[in-house]
């Protein structure tokens, strides 16, 4: 599996939006945490994603 940093995801954002338009802002930092942690959650000791 493939882990993105948040750097990365704010990079690929940025040029997602100089080539296609939009507002490159980051509106919620934590909201963009929250989403990138998702997927390594875990509940009573096991993977939710396996």
């Amino acid at each position: 599996m493939k882990i993105l940093t948040k750097g990365h995801i704010i990079m690929l954002h940025k040029h997602l939006t100089e080539e296609t338009g939009g507002i490159a802002d980051l509106r919620d930092e934590g909201l963009l945490d929250a989403a990138l942690a998702a997927p390594f959650q875990s509940f009573d000791g096991s993977e939710m994603y396996p």
